[in-house]
Parts: C-alpha cells; structure tokens; sequence
C-alpha cells in the first residue's frame, strides 16, 4: 500500500458564484447552512494533487475518478487529502476538514473506469445558442431519456489559467506555461452545472456525487462541446435528485472526457 496526502486551506466562492447559486453565497443561510458552501468541483479540484502525486499525470490523459460529497466545506477550512494505492492501482481517497471529518471520499485509477461502459451518453453532439429566456429547472419533473440542449464552449489559454488560478487556486505550471495549457480537472468535471443553465434557470443546487472519466487530455486553445443526458430522477430523505451523464467533444469528434453527474435540485426560498 503507498501513502500520499496534500493539504490545502478552502477559499470561498467569488460573489459571482453565489450569484448564479445561492447555496455557494449568503443565500446557503436560507438552507440551513452557516454560511455559502464552496462549490464541489473546487473541493474535488483541491483533491487532484494528491491524486496526480499518486497515480502520475497520465491520470489526466486516461484516469479517472468518483467521488461522494460528505459534508460541506466552508472557506477557511484546513483540508487534508490523503490517497492510498493498493497492488491493483486503484487508489482510494478521502479528504478531511480541520475537525477530522471527511468531506470528499472515493477511488481514483488508471485507464477505464469499471463504470465507464455503463454511462448512457447523449446522441445530440451539435452545439446550439443558449435560450434567451430558458425555463425554471422543474425537480419534480425531469426530462429523463432526453439529451440536453449542446453547448459549445471556447476555451482560450488565458481563460483556462484564470480558472486555475483564480477558481481552482492550483497555480502548478501545467495549467499556466504552455500556449494550450492543459485544462484543469476541476473545470473538466465542472461542465456539467453550465450545461443545465444553457437550457434552463437554476434556482439551487449541491453536488452529492461526480464520476470523472478522462479520455484524452483536455487542452485550451479551441473549441470544446459539452453534451449531456437526463438518466434518472428520483426522491431520497425528502431531497430530489437528478443524474445525468455527459461527454466533452473537441472540433474532431474525439471524446476527452465523459462524467456522470448526481446533482441534488433545491427548492427556491
């Protein structure tokens, strides 16, 4: 078993953040939070040093990851991520606050995941404008079995090193030096969140669990489609719950990464 462990101090949210959600700004008050949560794709950003520092950075070229969100995380909380690598390659993770209590916990490896076959990836992969005047999200009712509306995001070099920088805070020369920096894993996983808002008004929502899986490295410099799927809905403990799964296309055709995300739909207060 080989051992690895990265700390990081959670920074909270930009205002622009809690704008779009309020649970990441004042507005988490409302939901029974003491203050706005840091949005889960960071918390999973701050995990992936510890991840590349046990499994190499070809984990960004054919790796992946899942991850469940245990407890939120607050700006100012120490974090500790700790990975531990078995005979089989596969790592298991868990990233901890201040007080000990895991936020983050999940597996990581090399390759394909033994999940990836079993995501039900969107046939709709042409991009189109986002509505000018899209539909409140309906968590009672969603679209299960439809493909979402494609989006076609332009990813510059100078956008992908603001993401690392200001919204990841991981400033390691590989997202930063090269004209087509490589994209930041947290902003890969992240894509998901965009893609409801490029059809409908979110009101409010948390991540309860993300499955990454890299296929190529993802690299800024030109033009990335993001297309997803309803795959299922359902109620657990008075929460409703929507999955979906996505892939990330570059000009080609090929697929860099494909994630199943299981996102909790508030209400609004």
């Amino acid at each position: 078993m080989r051992r690895f462990e990265t700390t990081m101090t959670a920074v909270p949210d930009a205002p622009e953040v809690g704008a779009r959600n309020p649970i990441h700004g004042e507005g988490a008050r409302a939901y029974g939070y003491r203050d706005g949560i840091v949005s889960g794709i960071v918390t999973y950003g701050w995990a992936t040093p510890a991840f590349i520092e046990a499994l190499g950075e070809g984990w960004l070229d054919h790796g992946w990851a899942e991850v469940r969100f245990r407890r939120p995380v607050y700006g100012g909380d120490p974090l500790t991520t700790t990975v531990e690598v078995g005979d089989d390659g596969v790592g298991t993770f868990v990233q901890r606050n201040g007080e000990g209590a895991a936020v983050l916990q999940g597996r990581v490896g090399l390759g394909d995941a033994p999940w990836r076959h079993d995501l039900d990836l969107p046939r709709d992969r042409t991009p189109v404008p986002p509505l000018e005047d899209p539909p409140v999200i309906d968590a009672e009712a969603l679209p299960v079995g439809r493909d979402y509306r494609p989006m076609r995001v332009d990813v510059s070099a100078d956008g992908a090193r603001v993401w690392a920088t200001q919204r990841a805070h991981d400033p390691h020369p590989r997202y930063l030096e090269e004209a087509t920096p490589r994209l930041h894993p947290s902003w890969v996983a992240g894509q998901m969140t965009p893609l409801v808002c490029h059809s409908y008004r979110y009101i409010a929502g948390i991540h309860a669990k993300e499955q990454v899986q890299h296929l190529r490295g993802a690299r800024a410099g030109g033009a990335i489609t993001v297309a997803g799927r309803w795959v299922d809905a359902f109620e657990r403990k008075g929460k409703r719950y929507g999955i979906s799964d996505g892939v990330l296309v570059d000009d080609a055709g090929t697929e860099l990464a494909c994630v199943r995300h299981h996102a909790i739909f508030l209400p609004a207060l």
